[in-house]
């Protein structure tokens, strides 16, 4: 559970930056589509390794 806390306040923490000039978003998530495809990565990765250690 302390784990699971940690993933939601660091999924949380672009929502607290405000967007640069030039943007309408709030936040980091106007980049998304940017990220999207780092994210899935670490993901695919943090799956398989979480995977072969049980």
């Amino acid at each position: 559970m302390k784990y699971l806390s940690l993933a939601f306040i660091l999924a949380a923490t672009p929502t607290l930056a405000m967007a640069h000039e030039g943007h309408g978003g709030v936040g980091l998530f106007h980049h998304l589509m940017d990220l999207a495809p780092a994210i899935v990565l670490v993901a695919i990765v943090a799956f398989i390794y979480w995977k072969r250690s049980k």
